[in-house]
């Protein structure tokens, strides 16, 4: 297949002041930034003139932060290396908060797992019964299935949770009780469900597939 049969994916504007508020990403690369002449203008103080890049390769997409003050974010986590962009993915410019989603064309159905989020109802799915989480445990386990297979931090798990910073003397305890109860309710369905959620101590969490186990 050649670059032109491919179908480009696009960005979304998750708040007012990014402008354009959907662009399709139909170049080989397109600059992210405050200033205007980025393909994607976001004029605040924290984001750097050219804060960060995406380049496509074919069907795929890699964003990279392109040396900016404040840091990338993706999913809510600082970005180190330049990531391969995935359906729905949230996009952070020096904050983690997200002020863009990636949004591909004809994203692939992970396979690999029991676990499935059906986006239209916004339900979690272990095999054919449906999981009847809380809104905490509902945040938490989104951020880790979109991370399927990397670590999640504690303070990453803790702004998807509560959408704020991670106040180790405040939130420590109630993270701790919202990873249990996601276990308990994985276990309700699956006795063995339980061990995709993996601690890594001192770190975070782990969301594995279940070829994994």
């Amino acid at each position: 297949m050649s670059d032109v049969d491919i179908p480009f994916a696009r960005l979304i504007g998750m708040s007012d002041d990014v402008a354009p508020d959907e662009f399709l990403l139909s170049g080989q690369e397109h600059s992210l930034g405050r200033s205007p002449l980025c393909d994607v203008v976001i004029p605040r103080n924290n984001i750097s003139r050219l804060h960060a890049r995406i380049v496509r390769s074919g069907p795929r997409y890699l964003l990279h932060d392109a040396g900016s003050a404040n840091g990338t974010f993706i999913n809510g986590q600082l970005l180190s290396v330049p990531h391969l962009l995935s359906h729905r993915d949230g996009i952070g410019l020096g904050a983690a908060g997200e002020v863009l989603r990636f949004l591909d064309p004809d994203p692939t159905i992970v396979t690999t797992s029991r676990l499935r989020l059906d986006e239209r109802t916004q339900t979690f799915f272990l095999g054919n019964q449906s999981l009847s989480l809380p809104p905490n445990q509902f945040r938490l386990l989104t951020l880790l299935y979109r991370q399927m297979g990397s670590l999640c931090t504690r303070e990453a798990c803790a702004e998807a949770v509560w959408g704020r910073d991670y106040d180790p003397g405040m939130d420590a305890e109630a993270l701790d009780k919202a990873v249990s109860g996601l276990r308990a309710a994985l276990r309700r369905v699956d006795a063995e469900a339980s061990g995709l959620l993996q601690t890594r101590r001192g770190m975070g969490y782990v969301l594995l597939t279940s070829n994994d186990i």
